[in-house]
Order: C-alpha cells, then structure tokens, then sequence
C-alpha cells in the first residue's frame, strides 16, 4: 500500500495547515515522511495551529507514533499548536497509551 501525505491551508483567519496522511503509518519510510513533511509546514507557512486529520490512517507503528510526538514538540517549539482529528478507535488508543490523548479531538467533533 502507497503512503501518501496531502497538505493544503484550512480556510480560518490564523494560518491553519492541515496534514492528511493516507495509509498506515507503519514504516521508518512512513514515519521519516511524516516528520518531514511537519518541518516543511513549520519553515514555509509559520502556522498557528496544524490539525493532522488521521481518518485515512487504520493503523500506527511505534515509530509513526514517535514521528508524531516528534512533530508536535517542533510545533511547540515554534509556537503552533497541534490536533490530531478524526482517529480511528484502533490508532486513538494507540494515540492515548503513548500521551498523546491530549491532542485528540473529542470523538464527533471536528
């Protein structure tokens, strides 16, 4: 299965970039992707807010979780927060075991 990442700007008035994997994140290859692909929004957009939209990803290695904590904390670092939203059971629970859960939206929102 190919691992894809769409990136596109949200329409709100701060700079909110959306980071939409498709795939499982299930691969250094995969992972190494992912944590690029949060430098890259960082440097060229200076976002507010990243919202990662998990609804494409059914599943989630230790290291595409790693790659995950990784961007968050250089978010922070830049002064961007960072959602993690519409998570299936399966990788929200992946997502809360490893502290994570702090990021998750609330199941129905968005």
């Amino acid at each position: 299965m190919t691992f894809v990442i769409d990136t596109h700007r949200m329409p709100e008035p701060d700079v909110v970039i959306a980071i939409e994997p498709q795939g499982e994140i299930d691969s250094s290859d995969a992972a190494r992707l992912l944590r690029e692909r949060f430098t890259m929004v960082l440097v060229a957009t200076r976002p507010a807010r990243i919202v990662v939209d998990l609804s494409a990803v059914p599943a989630i290695s230790d290291s595409g979780l790693l790659a995950l904590r990784t961007g968050c904390d250089s978010a922070a670092a830049n002064d961007a927060s960072v959602a993690l939203v519409a998570a299936a059971p399966q990788v929200r629970d992946r997502l809360s075991r490893h502290g994570l859960g702090r990021l998750l939206d609330r199941p129905g929102s968005r």
